[in-house]
């Protein structure tokens, strides 16, 4: 399971291609992640980790 912002999924997914890998569990959040204030931050995590919980635990090959 990857986490991945906005600014990075193009090359994620390019490296995935490269090395083989057609899919993958896979979060991706708006860039950037960092210059927020900790109320910032909080509700970008409350608002990823249902995603991010059902990717490492639903997620299957070939289901999107």
């Amino acid at each position: 399971m990857t986490i991945v912002t906005t600014a990075f999924e193009e090359m994620l997914r390019s490296l995935m291609k490269d090395q083989g890998v057609s899919e993958m569990a896979l979060v991706v959040e708006e860039h950037p992640i960092a210059g927020h204030n900790q109320e910032g931050i909080r509700k970008k995590v409350d608002a990823a980790f249902p995603l991010i919980l059902k990717a490492a635990t639903q997620w299957q090959p070939g289901k999107k």
